[in-house]
């Protein structure tokens, strides 16, 4: 760090260096340059710095050198933090304490960073800046200092499009601060609080409107992804409870349904439900249905098991007929178990969108019922859970599954 302060009359005026770290070749040139036209440099000459006496002395050299000239590139734009912006801020907070004709800062831009969105603090914006590319002497930083060098130093001619743009942006802060909290007058409660939710409507876009131009951005252009997705995917259940007079209907149908492995049980059901829920239900045994719900297996021989199956498959499956408005395929025959290939290949067969499919495992101890739901167009599961066959409420079962099956858009 270069520091030593001449006194006297013939002293050199003292310009201090600030730059970030990135820029410490185009500082150096600079360093090398200035003396050359009658000034005195200070600056930062090492790697790292640090502890009180590094950081005193950056704040002595700050508020005793004569000229203050910041290093403006791309590197500083994209800094968001830096030792250098707390030298910036004590420049300009030194400029407070001198009169606004007064030449102190000599923003120095390296690169082709533009002085007009370049992310520097308002006071800059108020006198003209020089480029000196990569800090490389030109004629008008000569013409400069040379002038500095014989006190021959006009008052500063701020840049008017610079001072615009300085307006500008006060103009914005003071245009963005949050706006006042509305006040609540005596009987005055419904519109207290239309004020209210104005107030925070006010507060957020305010907010919004304070972020860097590319995060807000970023932002429209998630949103909009985010709208754009939830209106093309298939979306959930807001609820799936039924009246008590349908879960008891519900609960009749799957008494008479046991016989999971028969195709004219298959078809009876699927009567039987649209019969019953008209209303919801519209062709229960369509075709061509975005779910195709394929009934559940049991191994064979074991009767309990076989009507725990068929009573939820049967809940299941009308559940899901009502909230689908009818729009559920029935496989004839259940599956062995539910293999995902199997399960997928059965779904594009029936042209459907999601297959729901379960069966219970002989082999696990305790025996469990699992229950999935596949995704034909992603080729995988998109929800499975298993319930222990012992103590099973087929009811319960049936209402967690049908909050589970995705509903297409309507097209």
């Amino acid at each position: 760090m270069t520091s030593s302060v001449g006194t006297g009359p013939g002293r050199l005026p003292t310009v201090f260096l600030s730059y970030a770290s990135e820029d410490r070749q185009a500082a150096r040139r600079l360093g090398d340059t200035l003396p050359a036209y009658g000034l005195e440099v200070w600056y930062d000459e090492s790697e790292l710095g640090g502890g009180d006496a590094w950081d005193q002395k950056i704040r002595r050299q700050i508020r005793e050198c004569d000229y203050f000239m910041p290093l403006v590139s791309a590197h500083t734009e994209a800094r968001h933090e830096g030792y250098f912006r707390r030298e910036w801020r004590l420049a300009v907070e030194r400029t407070l304490d001198m009169a606004d004709d007064h030449l102190f800062l000599l923003p120095i831009v390296i690169d082709d960073t533009d002085e007009g969105r370049a992310r520097v603090p308002e006071k800059f914006l108020t006198v003209q800046w020089l480029r000196v590319p990569e800090g490389r002497p030109t004629a008008a930083l000569e013409a400069l200092c040379r002038r500095i060098a014989s006190d021959e130093v006009a008052p500063p001619q701020p840049d008017k499009k610079a001072l615009g743009r300085a307006a500008g942006a006060t103009s914005s802060v003071l245009a963005l601060t949050s706006p006042e909290f509305p006040r609540q007058e005596p009987g005055q409660r419904v519109r207290f609080w239309v004020e209210v939710i104005g107030w925070a409507f006010r507060s957020v876009w305010a907010l919004f409107s304070r972020l860097p131009r590319w995060l807000r951005v970023l932002l429209l252009i998630w949103l909009g992804v985010v709208l754009v997705t939830r209106g093309c995917t298939p979306r959930r259940h807001e609820s799936t409870a039924l009246s008590p007079a349908a879960v008891q209907k519900l609960k009749e149908i799957s008494e008479q349904y046991q016989g999971g492995s028969s195709q004219a049980d298959v078809a009876k059901l699927a009567a039987q439900v649209a019969q019953e829920f008209s209303q919801n239900a519209k062709n229960g045994a369509a075709t061509r249905s975005p779910v195709l719900a394929i009934p559940f297996a049991a191994p064979p021989g074991d009767a309990a098991a076989k009507k725990l199956a068929d009573s939820t498959f049967a809940q299941v499956y009308g559940r899901v007929a009502i909230s689908q408005h009818g729009h559920v395929g029935l496989a004839r025959e259940p599956l062995s178990s539910c293999d995902l290939t199997a399960t997928l290949a059965l779904g594009r067969a029936q042209h459907s969108n999601y297959v729901l499919c379960g069966a219970i495992d002989s082999n696990a101890s305790p025996q469990l019922l699992t229950i999935s739901i596949a995704s034909i167009d992603d080729d995988a599961s998109e929800w499975s859970k298993s319930y222990p066959v012992t103590g099973a409420d087929p009811a319960q079962i049936a209402a967690e599954v049908a909050s589970k099956v995705p509903v297409p858009n309507d097209d």
